[in-house]
């Protein structure tokens, strides 16, 4: 089994991060991996694509053990920098509609993930931080343009310096997620959507998210560069290794 698995039915392509005993963590091949998924999604002309985890979890952010085993950190995040940027703008660019279930954790850049989506299901015992701040990083795979314009400077600010936790109440009253529903609904009410989504023409989605895209996203593949510039710049730092270890010891 892949690190990503697919399946597609009907018009609807789901890709399943697939690394449950991490948690889902970014490794640069799920990364690759999820990016030539979205490829694959664009050449079957899916006209949903659903996100989720394998585990029970969506994704808990970057893989720290491959960046602490890493010989030069500062290169390895740059390039899975660019896998996560290529899916993030991929997924704001295609007419496909797509859906983050989120179950467990969305954290680091499994949050910016869900927050690059369309629409997000979130199981009601979920949990989102940011985490960057935590290892020393600044944030990366969009959360730095998608967060403070979703919820303003202040909660930005809030949610990056203290990396406290977010329940899915808070989420959904933050405008993260749409929907929050109990772990025994979850799979119903993620149908019931689908059916709800493709009961309606498709034709103007593109168009849709175009405007969306040009009213608060403008810039975006900008953003995203400097986003890895400096997270990148930062991982290369010997802190960030310090910050590694310390957290292992606490593991």
């Amino acid at each position: 089994m892949g690190v990503v698995e697919e399946t597609y039915h009907d018009g609807v392509f789901t890709l399943t991060l697939n690394r449950p005993e991490k948690k889902n963590a970014m490794s640069l091949e799920l990364l690759e991996a999820l990016y030539g998924s979205l490829l694959t999604a664009e050449k079957k002309k899916a006209d949903l694509i659903i996100i989720r985890g394998a585990g029970k979890t969506f994704c808990s952010g970057g893989d720290v053990t491959e960046f602490s085993e890493s010989e030069e950190p500062g290169a390895k995040v740059d390039s899975m920098a660019d896998f996560l940027n290529r899916s993030i703008t991929w997924i704001r660019r295609t007419s496909a509609i797509v859906v983050a279930v989120v179950e467990g954790l969305a954290v680091g850049a499994g949050l910016s993930l869900s927050l690059a989506c369309d629409l997000t299901i979130a199981e009601r015992k979920a949990l989102m931080n940011m985490g960057y701040r935590r290892i020393g990083l600044t944030p990366d795979g969009g959360a730095s343009i998608f967060l403070p314009r979703l919820v303003g400077m202040k909660r930005f600010n809030e949610l990056f310096f203290l990396s406290r936790n977010i329940t899915m109440e808070e989420a959904k009253e933050m405008g993260l997620v749409n929907l929050v529903v109990d772990e025994g609904e979850l799979e119903e009410r993620v149908a019931a959507v689908i059916g709800d989504l493709k009961a309606q023409p498709m034709e103007t989605t593109a168009r849709a998210k175009e405007l969306v895209n040009l009213s608060l996203w403008q810039g975006l593949g900008t953003h995203l560069d400097r986003e890895r510039l400096y997270v990148s710049d930062f991982a290369a730092k010997p802190n960030f290794q310090e910050r590694l270890k310390q957290l292992f010891r606490k593991g």
